[in-house]
């Protein structure tokens, strides 16, 4: 108990530290570049390092003490965002190359801490608590990302863009201080050598190749979740494009999402069964693919509000579901491994939407909500359909 405590103390940080660090990556690119385009692609090239790294990240994930995966991580990230603060912000003219290269590093080092850190989680918690945990986790996460993204704002706004830095290295470096007494947990004995590692890495395939339910989680994760990516990209454009409206209007709209998905994990903090029922992750799917038609079919702010909070809360119960599910069909060994696997889904399906509306030219922002929440009604019923079909029904529910 004392293990998931302190890291419920780290979770609180970590929101800190991304909500910070999102806020000072965006604000500050967009004030170097003066380009809007730029912001985007930042936030891909954190995609495109997920799809790239992760394989080699969750192997070593899967062979090293988590505990200092993450103190590794996290001084690595607070060490670059004091690089940014400190060097690349007070150079005459910022190099966008070394930026970039910062968010590299960053989104490396942060894929590194969570599959290392719901490692840790597994290790602390029965697999009957698990569901109930990891959203207890999620949550907590949720609402120090939204402090950590105000108090940077603030920071940036009063201070000056390096202090925004310097305060999400510090958030960093704080959630280094649980961690030096959390209990390691599960440790491996690994072969030496590159071979090993190398057999390590290909390992990962065979994870998923045998294991049905985590291919089926794996495509689930990659139909539903990037939905929130894509409402990061376009949203503004619905607002601003389609309804005509100004930033007061877009603010109102996007703050419903993470309000939707602060209710989802505290729902599913109380460990209601229904709730993580078998097959439920499929129909929360299906909910968010029908909210997101619905959020295309919208016309006022109010009503807009609503749907886009309904869409946060069902995609984050489905997040979350899918988390626990995961962690509880997955093994010590391999829960680095997994977990990357699952995230490098999730990576390759948001780079397609959020590329969506630059590939191909539809008549209204709307359009591409209602293309996509279709897609999201189709495969995910689809899924629901088969997963219902199978004899016997063996039951992965918490």
């Amino acid at each position: 108990m004392n293990n998931v405590r302190l890291l419920f103390v780290m979770e609180f940080f970590s929101g800190l530290s991304r909500g910070s660090y999102l806020v000072c990556i965006g604000w500050i690119t967009l004030v170097v570049t003066e380009d809007v385009s730029r912001v985007g692609q930042v936030f891909i090239i954190a995609m495109l390092t997920n799809l790239f790294v992760g394989p080699f990240v969750g192997t070593l994930v899967d062979r090293h003490n988590r505990k200092y995966l993450v103190i590794f991580a996290h001084s690595g990230i607070a060490l670059t965002l004091i690089f940014l603060a400190l060097i690349w912000l007070g150079a005459s003219e910022p190099n966008i190359v070394l930026l970039f290269g910062a968010v590299v590093a960053a989104s490396a080092l942060r894929m590194m801490h969570n599959s290392s850190h719901d490692g840790l989680i597994q290790a602390a918690v029965s697999k009957a608590k698990l569901m109930r945990t990891v959203a207890r986790f999620r949550g907590v996460h949720l609402i120090s990302t939204a402090i950590g993204t105000v108090l940077a704002g603030i920071v940036i706004e009063r201070v000056s863009p390096a202090a925004g830095f310097l305060f999400s290295a510090g958030a960093s470096l704080l959630l280094i201080l649980p961690m030096i007494f959390v209990d390691g947990g599960y440790m491996r004995t690994n072969a030496p050598g590159v071979k090993a590692f190398w057999t390590d890495l290909r390992g990962g395939v065979q994870i998923f190749r045998s294991n049905r339910a985590l291919r089926m989680l794996a495509l689930l994760a990659g139909v539903s979740l990037p939905i929130g990516q894509l409402s990061n990209a376009i949203l503004s454009s619905l607002i601003y494009d389609d309804l005509g409206k100004g930033s007061q209007a877009f603010g109102i709209v996007d703050a419903a999402w993470p309000l939707g998905g602060m209710f989802a994990a505290a729902l599913l903090s109380f460990g209601i069964r229904r709730l993580t029922a078998r097959n439920m992750e499929y129909w929360l799917a299906l909910f968010a693919g029908i909210s997101t038609v619905a959020l295309s079919l919208g016309t006022s702010i109010p009503t807009l509000a609503i749907i886009h909070g309904a869409m946060g809360m069902t995609v984050w119960m489905c997040r979350i579901v899918i988390d626990g599910r995961i962690l509880q069909i997955c093994t010590a060994e391999n829960v680095g491994r997994t977990k990357v696997g699952i995230d490098m889904a999730f990576s390759l399906s948001a780079l397609i939407m959020c590329f969506s509306p630059t590939l191909i030219s539809l008549p209204s922002t709307a359009t591409y909500f209602l293309f996509w929440g279709s897609f999201m009604i189709l495969v995910s019923g689809l899924m629901l359909a088969f997963q219902r079909s199978i004899l016997p029904q063996t039951s992965t529910s918490a």
